[in-house]
């Protein structure tokens, strides 16, 4: 069986005429193959960017890529130079031959290939058009050869007819190698993967992209048919794994049932970010805010000292417990007396679910068991956010998140470079940021630089333009300026693109605690991950 980029599509929103090509593609051929649907390129034509779209690009490491157009309907005809699609609403005529379409996408990815690594496609590089649904007896048109072309009869056959084109093209290209070394694979497979992901951060996927999630997606709206017989439960996963998704859910469950729900997490951005979902009319709000708030209502004098225990002493004396819902997203970062707070909110009869990860417990917090709840928690597995590419490295690189899957997205590998000198890594971020913005149309709102520090304590302090673009850390809602977010702040959150940018020491030792932060870093990018280690010339004492 082929290995499908992606790994399944959903049927009815795709093209019938593609959907049978690509589950006869993973049927028939063997897993040497990968198999790339629907891969938009573009190219610029007088300074004006024209979009275009391989149907289906196969590889062999045998041979190496082509590129295939389908066309569906039940007839296609050309007539005086124009192409003319027949199927049952009469027919239409194509812009261009689907040849010339699929040639064209041939000649893109291999001028990609080279470009981009700078070097030579040393296998074969090729095109055809494939008919599903009805027989080519002879040539459309002189450049349209028969050789180049699948049909109907050739659909219980694939495997041969494929190896075929690819022979085709080995005897007309000169200087091509029998078998593609694997490192030049790997590289090829991952370019055609960032090509994707570019699309999807540049805008022109996100749709399809999130249909495939949806499908990914599926337990989650079990756990949450599930939790309507739990007053009070647990959900704990690791990073990605949807926790936050399904309080989002039950919130509009409850919403739509009339009643109130409270959302509470540590992380201000997050808790922004959940109030605007809903347009202002949740309750929505960090910890901190929560009891300024609620103290501030009860005309209660908050302490001075936030997160003391003279929290619950406070609260005590007023009656809060008006929420039907109470919603508590990254528990891992609440502290016993926060938990005890945040229960009695909740009325005698309403709902309480914790969403934490231990993994990313990065203030070595502990709630014990202040939230009262005995049942056993709901324990979500697979991980919906981040490429597979991205969680496979989070997980090697900060030994956490092991019971978390990844799922079956297959994207880039994550680039990872090392600065000793803050020139050096400002350029280098500087021609990502420009490469991404202005080469691939990637939108500016798409990325964020993550650090481990402050702005003002990190090595981009005075930086305030790169690659062309604004940063700051400001937090506001303009989406023309590239962000700076520190890893607190950014819990919860996730970004297309992540630049991490991460200062260590010399000799520094990974501690638990810098483990939770790697791994709460890296797993925040969806689709690219840019690891870049400034390493400052100072050495920590180890007792």
């Amino acid at each position: 069986m082929a290995i499908m980029h992606p790994a399944s599509i959903l049927e009815s929103a795709h093209v019938y005429s593609e959907v049978k090509f690509y589950k006869e593609l993973k049927k028939q051929l063997s897993d040497k193959y990968h198999v790339f649907y629907s891969v938009r390129w573009y190219t610029l034509k007088d300074g004006v960017r024209e979009d275009s779209e391989c149907d289906f690009l196969i590889f062999n490491p045998d041979y190496g890529f082509l590129c295939i157009e389908v066309k569906g309907g039940n007839a296609i005809s050309v007539e005086e130079g124009e192409w003319r699609l027949y199927d049952s609403t009469g027919g239409r005529f194509l812009d261009k031959s689907p040849y010339y379409q699929a040639e064209q996408s041939m000649r893109f990815f291999k001028k990609y290939f080279e470009e981009e690594l700078e070097m030579q496609f040393a296998g074969v590089y090729g095109n055809a058009v494939a008919f599903p649904n009805y027989v080519i007896d002879s040539p459309l048109t002189m450049d349209s050869p028969l050789e180049l072309t699948i049909d109907l009869n050739d659909m219980e056959n694939l495997q041969k007819r494929i190896v075929e084109i690819f022979r085709y093209f080995r005897g007309h290209r000169k200087g091509t190698t029998a078998f593609l070394a694997p490192e030049m694979q790997k590289k090829f497979i991952n370019l055609v993967n960032k090509r994707i992901a570019l699309s999807i951060s540049a805008g022109a996927l996100i749709e399809d992209k999130n249909r495939e999630l949806v499908e990914i997606n599926n337990v989650q709206d079990t756990i949450i048919d599930l939790l309507s017989h739990y007053k009070r439960a647990f959900i704990v996963g690791g990073a990605g794994t949807g926790k936050t998704w399904i309080g989002i859910k039950k919130i509009q469950r409850c919403l739509q049932d009339g009643l109130k729900p409270l959302y509470v997490c540590y992380n201000k951005a997050l808790a922004d970010t959940i109030r605007k979902m809903f347009g202002g009319q949740v309750d929505c709000y960090n910890f901190d805010a929560l009891m300024f708030n609620i103290l501030k209502s009860k005309a209660l004098d908050a302490p001075e000292r936030n997160g003391s225990k003279e929290y619950s002493s406070l609260l005590e004396q007023a009656n809060i417990s008006q929420y039907d819902l109470v919603i508590v997203d990254e528990g891992q970062d609440f502290s016993e007396d926060w938990a005890y707070c945040v229960n009695l909110f909740a009325k005698e009869d309403g709902e309480l679910y914790v969403l934490f990860d231990e993994s990313q417990n990065i203030f070595q917090r502990d709630f014990a068991d202040k939230f009262y709840i005995e049942n056993p928690p709901f324990v979500l597995r697979y991980n919906i956010r981040n490429t597979a590419n991205i969680y496979r490295y989070a997980k090697d690189k900060s030994c956490l998140g092991m019971d978390t899957l990844t799922n079956q997205i297959e994207g880039v590998d994550p680039e990872v470079r090392m600065f000793s000198r803050k020139a050096q890594l400002i350029s280098y971020i500087d021609s990502i940021i420009n490469k991404l913005v202005n080469k691939e149309g990637v939108l500016k709102s798409k990325i964020v630089v993550l650090s481990d520090r402050k702005k003002e304590k990190s090595v981009l302090k005075d930086v305030d333009f790169i690659g062309g673009c604004r940063i700051d850390d400001i937090y506001d809602d303009n989406k023309d300026t590239i962000k700076y977010r520190t890893i607190q702040s950014f819990k919860g959150l996730e970004s297309d693109v992540i630049i991490f940018v991460n200062h260590t020491y010399k000799n520094e030792p990974l501690t638990d605690r810098k483990r939770a932060i790697l791994y709460t870093a890296l797993t925040r990018a969806r689709f690219f991950l840019y690891c870049v280690d400034y390493e400052e010339n100072v050495e920590i004492k180890i007792d």
